[in-house]
């Protein structure tokens, strides 16, 4: 009765509003987490992110929780930054109660224990990583195809030595990647991939503003644009070259990588590679609950499609690509 649920019992209106008047006055209120239990199902989804400084990921989150709620479900988010071999999120996630988790970050989607939550009949989903496992669908967007835009457009307007800032770099062979696309448009351009120019740093703007100090201190065969990671690494970017008066895009040419918000304000606005992060959300949600409900997938790697919008940061004119779910077409 409390529930809201009808019941085989016959109580009669006088008893029923005797009894809700005086949970009302106790402050009860039903125990969903107990209703729960019994069924076996919480209608919780859990995100496990990397981090929550990145605006990034409260777009995906944002279109993701709008999802869930159209399909009955709550979505609670974990922030944890893990080192190679330890998934810190896993102690919370044993003892918590949700029906499926959806991870990002790179050692968060290739820890072993995803293979054991999965195991162990929990449904899991990876964003932007490959699927470490059959029975874990991937969602993600066409990174190789976004680097290869981005160091494409970068050599059209001239430049030859073209660095790359990245993350921590994958295993070789393990998936193709911004670098691979930016690999692939030096080859295409006959410029020889120069290991120098690439530069691992931390996700972050101080990470992006550490490395374009490196760059700057290369000697006289210094680059004169670069194709950073993400957005928020390009905008450390840009406080660095401000930092050494530089002018951007005139002496040093910048690119990011996601498309967020943050890109359209700043000076000079940021050229990126942009993808609908909106759509990575909601089908991550629609991969989640489909295993949930043991529906069948028409595959186990999900890849959206990307596009170049170029600003004032490389000096190219402010046009869009259009997006593309295949490389794009050599030039």
């Amino acid at each position: 009765m409390l529930n809201g649920r009808a019941s085989n019992v016959r109580i009669s209106d006088e008893t029923r509003d005797r009894v809700i008047s005086a949970a009302t006055q106790l402050g009860y209120t039903p125990n969903h987490a107990a209703r729960s239990l019994r069924q076996r199902r919480t209608n919780i989804i859990t995100f496990v992110l990397p981090t929550l400084d990145n605006p990034y990921f409260s777009d995906v989150v944002r279109a993701a929780q709008t999802a869930a709620q159209q399909r009955g479900y709550a979505v609670s988010v974990i922030p944890a930054k893990t080192k190679p071999g330890e998934f810190h999120a896993l102690s919370f996630l044993q003892g918590a109660a949700f029906d499926g988790i959806i991870v990002a970050g790179r050692e968060n989607c290739t820890a072993t224990e995803l293979r054991q939550l999965a195991a162990r009949g929990v449904a899991v989903v990876v964003l932007q990583e490959q699927s470490p496992d059959p029975s874990i669908q991937s969602v993600s967007v066409d990174l190789e195809a976004g680097g290869y835009m981005a160091t494409r457009h970068l050599i059209d307007l001239g430049h030859r030595r073209i660095a790359h800032v990245t993350e921590r770099l994958h295993e070789p062979g393990t998936r193709r990647d911004r670098l691979e696309g930016y690999r692939r448009a030096l080859e295409e351009a006959g410029l020889a991939f120069d290991p120098s120019l690439v530069l691992t740093a931390e996700n972050t703007m101080a990470g992006g503003s550490k490395a374009i100090e490196q760059l700057l201190d290369s000697g006289t065969q210094r680059p004169t644009a670069a194709f950073m990671y993400n957005d928020q690494m390009a905008v450390g970017a840009l406080h660095a070259l401000r930092a050494h008066r530089l002018s951007v895009p005139d002496d040093f040419a910048v690119v990011g990588f996601d498309g967020v918000a943050i890109g359209q304000f700043t000076v000079p606005t940021l050229t990126t590679i942009d993808h609908p992060r909106e759509e990575l959300g909601r089908l991550a949600i629609e991969a989640l609950i489909g295993a949930l409900e043991k529906r069948p997938s028409d595959a186990r790697e999900h890849v959206l499609p990307v596009q170049l919008v170029v600003r004032e940061s490389c000096g190219g004119g402010k046009t869009s690509s259009p997006m593309t779910r295949r490389r794009a077409p050599a030039r």
